[in-house]
This record gives C-alpha cells, sequence and structure tokens, in this order.
C-alpha cells in the first residue's frame, strides 16, 4: 500500500514538470545569416516571452503540444511560426528586411551593441545609406545635416556640439570614438566609405559609460567589417565634385571711388606726412605715391586722370580671375568582404585626391584589413589595422591674404597688367625706396603676389597607424570575457620652404643686410632660401579588460559588463629652421640669434627670428566602469552604469585624482500591456535617464608647469614662462543631465520617431578665480568654480508618406535648446567687453554662454550724423564715457543669444521605379549676430573699408534713412567703437538652407545578368545649393558674416557611381 500510494503522489507531482517543455532555437536574419541579438520571441495569446541573445539565441518554457511563436526584431518583418512539440531539432528562424521599418536597427555605445528596444538612453544613429547620400572627404561634415540634436556652430567658433554646451572654458566638442576606443589623430583621417554607421550618444545614460570625456556627448564610429558565413562581396564607389568659385562680390568691399576719394581727403588734411617723411618708408597706396609726386615728377592733371582711371578697378576681378579656380574632388572606394563558418574578414582601400580653388592639394590614401576567427568554439579573436597617408600642399593666397605693410589690401590693386602679366606691389616699404636700395646689390626687394606662390611650396604629411586586438571567450552560458588593445601610431611631418626668389626671403636677408663705410654688403642672415621644418609624434596605447553578461530566461532578461581600461597618451614635437638653404646641394649657413642688428632700412635693432622648438605632453588616465541592464516580461527594462575615472592632469592626492559617474534608467513598452488597445498606435515607449558625465581640459594641470625657451637673448642665460600654476584643487568638470523621452510608431510605420526633453546642470566648471595678487603670479587663476543649466528637447519623425511605384518617406530633427550661466565671476563690468563682433563668454547670471549684447541705440545725430546712445537714461555723445566706466554690462541691451535656440533638418525622399531623389534642408532659429560695418578708425589706419561707407550720413535729413554715421576727421576711436557695438548692427540669424540634392538611379537587375554586377548605382549630388530664406535684410548670410573676409561655400556638383560584383 505504501508502495502505492508512493507511485501515485509521484505521478501526480511529475504530471506539470511531464507537460513542460522547451522550445530551444536561433533568429538570424535572412540576407546574410547573422545572428539578431536582442529580437524578441514571444507566444502568440501569451504574455511568455524572452529576447534572444548575443548569438541569436532563445528558450521558451511552454506546456501546450501545439504553440504559436511571433518572433520580432526593429528592421526585419514580424514572423509567426507554428510548432510542434516535441521538437525534433532546436529552430531556425529567418528574418526578412522590412523597407517600413526604423531605420535604427541598433545602437553602438563602443563598450556593447544593443537593440534601440532594449535601451533607455538617448542614441541618434546614422546609417552608411543615410551618409552616402553625401560626398565629402570627411565623415563628420556630413553629420550637421543628418543628426538629430547635433549642431556647428561658426559664430563663436565652438564647433560641432551635441544638445548645446555643457561647459564654459572647458574643451566643448564631442569625444570622438572609433571602432570602441577614442580617436586622438587627426579626424580628416577616417574615410567615409569605410563608416558602416555613426551613433551619437546624448544623455547621461547613454554617454556615462564614457565618463569624464562625454559631458559633450559622444560621437561612435563604427567601421565596416566581414560577416562570419558571408559570401566573398566586392563593392566599388568613385565620384568626381566640382566646386565653383566662391563669391567674392558677396564681400561688402568699400568701392574703389569711395576708397580714393578717402585717401585723397586724408591726404590733403595731413594724414599720410608722417609715413611720408618716415625713416622706416612704410609701404604707400599708389594714389598716395601720385598725389606726393604730383606738381614734382608728374603734373597734377596726368595724376588726376590716372587717379580717375583706378575709380573703376576691383581687385576682386583679379583675384577671381588670377588666383581662384574651380576644385575639383576625386575619390575612389574598393573593398572586400567574406567569411565562413570559422572567419570573417574584411579589406578595403581608398584614395583621395582634392585641388582646391586656390591650387591647394590634398591627397589621401587609406588601407584597413580586418579578421575574425573562432579557433576554440567559444573562442573568438580579431584584429585590424589601418594605415592612413595624407599629404597637403599649399596653394595661393586668397582674399584677405595679401597685405600692403600691415594695411588691407587697397580695392583698386592691379595683380596683372592687361596681358596677364604679374606686376609687383608695395608690400612692407615704399616702391620709390625699394627700387633703388642697396644700389643693385640687393636681392630684388618687390613684390608679385601672383608669382610668390610658386617661390613658397610648403607641404604637411600625415601618417596614421591604428592596431586593434580582441580575444572574447565564452565563460559560461551568456557570460564572455572581453579584451581589447588599441594602438595608434600618427607622424605629422611639416615642411615649409621659402625658397632665394620667394619674397619671404628676400625681404629677411635686405632687412638684416649691413652696409659698411667702404659700401659693402654682409648677410647675417645668409643669402638663400629659409627652411622651416616640423614634426610631431603622436603615440596612444589603450587597454580594456572586460565581463560581458547577457541572459535570457524566461521572463527575465539581464545584461550587463564591468571591466578596466588603461589609456596613455603622449605627444613629442619640434621644429627648426635653416637660414641660407639650397635646396640643390642642401647646404645651409649659421645664423647668430644672440645679437641684435639694425636694420637696413631706419637702423632700428632686432633678433633674427629664430623657430626652434620642443615640446612634449604624456597625458595618462585609468578608469573602471561597470553597466547593467535589466528587462521583465519585453516590457520593463533597468539600467545602471557607474565609472569612475582618474589622470596624471588633476588633484595632488589620490583621491582628488578620481571622479566617480554614475546613471541610472527607466523604460516601459506600454504597448505590451494587456490594457493597451491602441491599433493605431502598435509601439509606444516611455523611457527616462538620469546621470553624471564629465569633461577635460587637456592643456591644464594641477601642478606648477613650465616651458623652456633656450637662451634669453639679453643675459644669455636659459629661461622659462609658466604655463600653469600650481592649482591643487583642480579637478573634472561635471555635467548632470535628466532625459525623458518617448518613442512611437503608427500603423504601419507610416509615422514613427521619438521625442524627448532633457534638462543638464554643469558643475565644477572651469572659471576664472582671484587670488593673492602679491604672489607674483597675476590676480586670477583657472578653478573649478563656474556653473551653467540648460534645457532643451530633441524632435525626430520619420513618416512613410506614399508607398508603391512612386513613393515618398520623410525625416524630420528639430530641437530645442537654451543654455544659462548660473555662477561665474567677470573681471570687468565694463560693456564695451561685451559688444562686438564676435560673440564672446557673456558669463553674467541668468543669461546664455553665448550672449549678443550691444550698446542702446539712439539714432543719429540730425546735425552732425554722430551716432547717440544713452547714459544715465539720457542721449549721450560723451563717447569716452558710453564705451568707458560710464556703461556696465548691465546697461546694455540684451539681444538674444548668439548659439540657435532652435534648429534641425528635414529630408524628403522621393522614389519612382529605380530612381531616387533626396533633398535635405537644414534650419536654424532664435540666434543673434552683430554684422560689420564701416569704421573709419580702422578705414583710415589700415585701409579696411565696407560698403555702408556709401550710405553715412552727408546732410540734415539723411538720419531718416541711414543708420550710418557720418564720417569725420579726424577720426575717433571712442566713438567708431561705440557704433560698432551698438545694437543698430545687431541682426536676427534664423535662417533655412537647401543643404544638398542627391538623385541616384539602380540600374535594373535584368540588365545586369550578363554584366559581373549585383547591383550599380549612378548617382548626381548638389551640395550647398544655398539659403533660401533668412531673417535678416542685408541679405547675409548669417553663418559667414563676421568678418571682411567671411565667404560662403560655393556649390559642388557631385557625380559617381557605386557598384557590387557578383
Amino acid at each position: 500500500m505504501k508502495h502505492f500510494l508512493f507511485i501515485v503522489s509521484f505521478i501526480c507531482l511529475s504530471l506539470p514538470a511531464l507537460a513542460r517543455q522547451t522550445i530551444t532555437g536561433r533568429v538570424l536574419s535572412a540576407s546574410d545569416n547573422t545572428p539578431l541579438a536582442g529580437a524578441s520571441v514571444r507566444l502568440k495569446g501569451s504574455s511568455t516571452g524572452t529576447t534572444t541573445g548575443r548569438s541569436g539565441e532563445f528558450a521558451l518554457q511552454v506546456t501546450a503540444s501545439r504553440v504559436t511563436i511571433i518572433v520580432s526584431y526593429v528592421g526585419f518583418k514580424t514572423t509567426e511560426l507554428a510548432a510542434s512539440l516535441p521538437l525534433k531539432r532546436p529552430l531556425e528562424i529567418l528574418l526578412q528586411t522590412s523597407a517600413e521599418s526604423l531605420q535604427e536597427v541598433s545602437v553602438s555605445t563602443g563598450y556593447q551593441t544593443l537593440p534601440r528596444e532594449r535601451s533607455t538612453g538617448s542614441f541618434s544613429h546614422v546609417d552608411t545609406k543615410t551618409l552616402s547620400q553625401q560626398v565629402s572627404t570627411d565623415v563628420v561634415s556630413r553629420l550637421e545635416a543628418v543628426a538629430s540634436g547635433l549642431s556647428v556652430g561658426r559664430t563663436n567658433n565652438t564647433g560641432i556640439t551635441i544638445r548645446g554646451l555643457s561647459t564654459i572654458l572647458g574643451d566643448k566638442g564631442p569625444l570622438i570614438v572609433l571602432d570602441n576606443f577614442p580617436y586622438e589623430g587627426d579626424i580628416n583621417n577616417i574615410n567615409p566609405n569605410e563608416v558602416a554607421s555613426i551613433t551619437l550618444l546624448k544623455d547621461a545614460a547613454a554617454a556615462s559609460i564614457w565618463g569624464a570625456r562625454a559631458g559633450n556627448g559622444v560621437i561612435v564610429i563604427t567601421t565596416k567589417k566581414g560577416r562570419f558565413n558571408q559570401p566573398l562581396s566586392v563593392d566599388f564607389s568613385s565620384n568626381v565634385s566640382l566646386t565653383g568659385k566662391p563669391d567674392l562680390f558677396y564681400l561688402r568691399q568699400m568701392s574703389s571711388s569711395d576708397f580714393i576719394d578717402v585717401e585723397q581727403m586724408l591726404y590733403e588734411k595731413g594724414y599720410y606726412n608722417d609715413k611720408l617723411s618716415s625713416p622706416g618708408k612704410p609701404a604707400l597706396s599708389p594714389v598716395v605715391e601720385l598725389l606726393d609726386q604730383a606738381g614734382r615728377t608728374v603734373s597734377a592733371e596726368e595724376a588726376k586722370a590716372q587717379i580717375d582711371s583706378w575709380r573703376s578697378l576691383d581687385v576682386r576681378n583679379d583675384y577671381r580671375q588670377y588666383l581662384y579656380r574651380s576644385a575639383v574632388n576625386q575619390q575612389y572606394a574598393l573593398s572586400l568582404t567574406g567569411g565562413s563558418g570559422q572567419m570573417a574578414w574584411g579589406a578595403s582601400g581608398g584614395y583621395d585626391r582634392n585641388v582646391s580653388n586656390l591650387d591647394a592639394g590634398y591627397n589621401r590614401a587609406t588601407l584597413n584589413f580586418n579578421s575574425s576567427i573562432r579557433p576554440l568554439k567559444n573562442l573568438q579573436l580579431t584584429a585590424a589595422i589601418t594605415y592612413t597617408r595624407s599629404e597637403s600642399t599649399t596653394g595661393r593666397p586668397g582674399y584677405g591674404e595679401i597685405y600692403a605693410n600691415t594695411s588691407y589690401l587697397y580695392p583698386y590693386a592691379r595683380l596683372a597688367d592687361e596681358h596677364g602679366n604679374a606686376l609687383p606691389l608695395a608690400r612692407n616699404y615704399r616702391s620709390s625706396y625699394t627700387d633703388s636700395a642697396g644700389r643693385g646689390k640687393l636681392p630684388d626687394w618687390r613684390y608679385f603676389p601672383l608669382e610668390d606662390d610658386h617661390h613658397t611650396p610648403g607641404n604637411t604629411l600625415t601618417r596614421d597607424a591604428l592596431l586593434n586586438f580582441g580575444l572574447n571567450y565564452r565563460l559560461a552560458e551568456g557570460l564572455h570575457l572581453d579584451l581589447k588593445y588599441q594602438y595608434e601610431q600618427q607622424q605629422r611631418e611639416g615642411r615649409q620652404l621659402y625658397d632665394a626668389e620667394s619674397f619671404y626671403a628676400r625681404n629677411l636677408v635686405n632687412s638684416f643686410a649691413q652696409l659698411s663705410s667702404n659700401g659693402t654688403l654682409s648677410y647675417p642672415v645668409p643669402r638663400g632660401g629659409i627652411l622651416d621644418l616640423s614634426h610631431q609624434d603622436l603615440s596612444v596605447n589603450n587597454a580594456r579588460a572586460q565581463l560581458n553578461f547577457d541572459r535570457s530566461i524566461g521572463r527575465h532578461t539581464i545584461v550587463a559588463l564591468a571591466g578596466a581600461e588603461l589609456r596613455s597618451s603622449r605627444t613629442l614635437a619640434n621644429a627648426h629652421r635653416s637660414y641660407g638653404y639650397n635646396p640643390d646641394v642642401l647646404s645651409f649657413g649659421n645664423v647668430d640669434y644672440s645679437v641684435t642688428y639694425p636694420s637696413f632700412v631706419d637702423g632700428s635693432t632686432s633678433f633674427i627670428p629664430n623657430k626652434d622648438s620642443y615640446d612634449d605632453f604624456l597625458g595618462r588616465y585609468v578608469s573602471l566602469f561597470a553597466n547593467a541592464a535589466y528587462t521583465w516580461q519585453g516590457k520593463y527594462t533597468l539600467s545602471a552604469s557607474a565609472r569612475r575615472d582618474a589622470s596624471n592632469l588633476f588633484g595632488v592626492k589620490t583621491n582628488d585624482r578620481w571622479n566617480p559617474l554614475w546613471s541610472a534608467g527607466l523604460a516601459w513598452d506600454l504597448s505590451r500591456e494587456g490594457f493597451y488597445k491602441l491599433d493605431w498606435l502598435p509601439d509606444l515607449k516611455l523611457r527616462a535617464t538620469y546621470g553624471f558625465s564629465g569633461n577635460v581640459n587637456s592643456s591644464l594641470a594641477a601642478v606648477t608647469t613650465i616651458q623652456y625657451f633656450g637662451t634669453n637673448s639679453y643675459l644669455f642665460t636659459p629661461y622659462t614662462i609658466f604655463s600653469n600654476y600650481a592649482n591643487p584643487e583642480l579637478k573634472w568638470e561635471t555635467s548632470r543631465m535628466l532625459n525623458l523621452a518617448a518613442d512611437f510608431r503608427t500603423r504601419g510605420n507610416r509615422l514613427s520617431g521619438s521625442v524627448e526633453y532633457y534638462r543638464k546642470k554643469g558643475t565644477d566648471l572651469l572659471g576664472p578665480s582671484l587670488i593673492d595678487y602679491t604672489s607674483g603670479t597675476g590676480i586670477s587663476i583657472t578653478k573649478n568654480v563656474a556653473s551653467m543649466k540648460g534645457r532643451g528637447v530633441d524632435i525626430e519623425l520619420n513618416s512613410i508618406n506614399v508607398k508603391g511605384v512612386f513613393g515618398w518617406t520623410s525625416n524630420f530633427n528639430l530641437s530645442f535648446y537654451k543654455d544659462e550661466v548660473t555662477d561665474y565671476y567677470l573681471f570687468s563690468q565694463q560693456g564695451a567687453s561685451f559688444t562686438g563682433l564676435n560673440s564672446r563668454i557673456s558669463g553674467i547670471r541668468g543669461k546664455p554662454v553665448y550672449s549678443v549684447l550691444a550698446f542702446r541705440w539712439g539714432g543719429l545725430d540730425p546735425r552732425t550724423g554722430d551716432p547717440q546712445g544713452y547714459l544715465n537714461g539720457e542721449l549721450s555723445k560723451d563717447y569716452a564715457a558710453l564705451t568707458g566706466s560710464g556703461t556696465t554690462v548691465n546697461d546694455l541691451v540684451y539681444k538674444g543669444p548668439a548659439m540657435p535656440t532652435a534648429f534641425g533638418s528635414m529630408g524628403n525622399t522621393f522614389t519612382w521605379k529605380a530612381f531616387s531623389l533626396t533633398a535635405r534642408l537644414l534650419y536654424k532659429f532664435g540666434s543673434y549676430f552683430t554684422r560689420p560695418s564701416i569704421d573709419y578708425s580702422d578705414l583710415f589706419s589700415n585701409g579696411a573699408g565696407h560698403s555702408d561707407y556709401t550710405l553715412r550720413w552727408q546732410q540734415p535729413g539723411d538720419e531718416k534713412i541711414t543708420s550710418v554715421p557720418s564720417m569725420t576727421y579726424p577720426a575717433n576711436s571712442r566713438r567708431d567703437q561705440f557704433y560698432r557695438g551698438s545694437e543698430v548692427l545687431v541682426e536676427k540669424g534664423d535662417n533655412i538652407r537647401l543643404q544638398y540634392v542627391n538623385l541616384s538611379y539602380d540600374i535594373d537587375q535584368q540588365k545586369l545578368r550578363r554584366l559581373p554586377f549585383k547591383s550599380l548605382q549612378v548617382f548626381v549630388n548638389l551640395n550647398n545649393p544655398g539659403i533660401l530664406w533668412r531673417a535678416n535684410k542685408q541679405h547675409l548670410d548669417p553663418d559667414y558674416a563676421f568678418s571682411e573676409t567671411d565667404i560662403p561655400p560655393s556649390l559642388t556638383i557631385a557625380a559617381g557611381i557605386r557598384a557590387s560584383f557578383r
């Protein structure tokens, strides 16, 4: 009886276990058998589900004998599969790619690659298809028009920023990561044809894994690699682009006639008398020279006739005809990839040959090889090598690069005669002097702008080698050991030759020439050429050891990693100059840098320029990091990360060297809830993250550092200067960020995207701090004493507007951003320090970091045309007080931020049969800038004219139609400073521009059957077609309106092919 009861009990207890069975299998891409990690696998009509592991594997516990499995993955069509149990073998489920799916299939952080649907952080993903819609030599310039949350600040030299600013005085650019490690070489070395994808890490949860260097965001670049079980693929691409000459007439140059009128007025007023009698013989314009000779060597009538003939000249015509040309860029790329079950490999090469508008050259060759092997079941080894060789050569001088003495070139200058023969210009000294100086014994002292570039060849040669090694070993199910090492060696060699016929060499030889009492000449600067050589050597070592855990058990999925990394970066540089250099026999002369020599021209003494220098910088970094994410039922995800960084640059005490950073995040896939019934919105996910990241300024150090400058020429002893004063409390900057987001997709993927709101606060930011001035080190030092905050919204939308033979899809990016300073010490409260052309760091609490501030404008005085401002609330022309201590920063008018508060891009792609047309708009709103105008002081002293001169006030009543002040003599620099910084010159920076248009045609597959192509595409691309709308009425491009030489880029037309071979 006991045995019977035992058997019955055992059977009853065993029935549930016998009924529960396990379904196992793998999910792969149907196109190339790539495992799909993170795919959703669930039972139809049940909440039971899981996600696939690193190799696409999954396991489900079921009780029924027949089930239907639903498998989905972003970027692929959802598949339903019926299965009968028990299974004879594990399932192999192949998913087809979906043309209607979200483009962002997965994101890479540099430490791991994960499906976007399992992430809590903020990412922006750009795939190779989107990148290839533009043609350029570099990668980064393509991002502005396609990446969400990224902008390029040209007005204040902030460069690329992600979600605005996170620092005030620190480095503002994002961290660039190339194939899992920070890239410290020349960013132009990265060939865009070798890039597979780019991921922007925008919030703390996404970027904090990079710790103290991620405060400004991270750009993760992943290059193309071979895949396992991939047939041999050969791809080739080639394109040629032409860029037109720049529009020099965009420049607001003063007319030659107006300029001559001013020169005549100044001559009559005696303004040039000092220069005419100066022993230094400074260069004078042809008009002034002719006016001085009138009545002596030429008649007044002849002088007037000659001067009037120059009024119709415009030097921009000569620049355009003789110096500028159409730029031509050529680009070629070839890649091979393949793989078997145990090995994957890829090889690629690229060659770029560019010739700029000024005939400057740039050649780049890149070679890349990567491989992965599986010598053992649980072991995978990877290796990659990338070699880049680039060379840039100098070209001709551009507009604004040819000077007369220290002044701007006069607008009626002629560079060539009627037959195209080069004409000389007075460069440093008067022509009447240089033509006869030395009585023919000196080298020719004339300057020929059209010929001089032939005698000043310069080039920069860069070699960059990047080695990567990796080992991944499966310790247990879901647990992997991952070891990575990267070594980068970059060498840059510069060579600038001023041969014996160059003006630079001739001028230096002549200036230091010594004339003895018996009439013989000696040359402290040896006759011949001058050779400048420079060398820079960058060595970077990165090593990382990391444990990865990725396991799905029933409804639970855990993904985690932990590890440590070491990094060192060392830069060695030196420069040397040789005088009297002869390239034919490689000879040179000796000079004495310790002796002063009298000038041949006026006898003033000076040292021979010494260009020798040596530099050495070493940075070491240690990091500990961990990251984990837990997902339950595929609906709820909790993530957390922590990192500690240490550097030899910060802190004297060990504890001060370390900087702990962390982040946490939540995600809720609301659309998977049983109560969710919105059929028109099948996917809705909510995310929230909060965390800390950091920033570093590598030019600072916690200890006193000094630079040695050789031997003092006066004391003949070594001398040094302080680079950094002791700052033991110096530490990393910290940025904290809160991010709230929603991801969504409507039925049929008609509309998909995300909306994100973020707030960030920067603390321990670098800023000026007062110190005891009796210390002998100045009155301030840079310390971690500043702070700021910012907030914004990122909206990214993708839509399928029309499907069928004719298709139309759209992508829309819109970002809102505002920041303000919360703590910053201002040395000066004087208003003039915050006005003018270039937007400065305001440092004003409650205002943006970069603010446009201006003097309050009171109009022009109707009697004199003088500009008027306000002093103590009253109209005033007391310019000394208006631009001095009488006007503080609090008296200025705040016009708005210098950086746009709303920016983004919109792209539309139209397809018809084999044709595809994409057009992309770029827009910026909410920013302000101060435009250039006439400055009479600068006009008189430096020849810096502006076309606003024509609009100046000349008689009563003009104040009703112009805001340009009258011209006065002598010029009042304070008056000019007030006008130049007044609000009347502030313009709105809002604009919409057409960034690029791309038209492609894919050759029909039927036509390729007899050819060795799998696919063949031809395309035409237009880049920088121009501005479509701007808010300012001056017809200025807000991105290129900050100096007299800023010119918008010209239209670039490119044509090319992309082919894939069988």
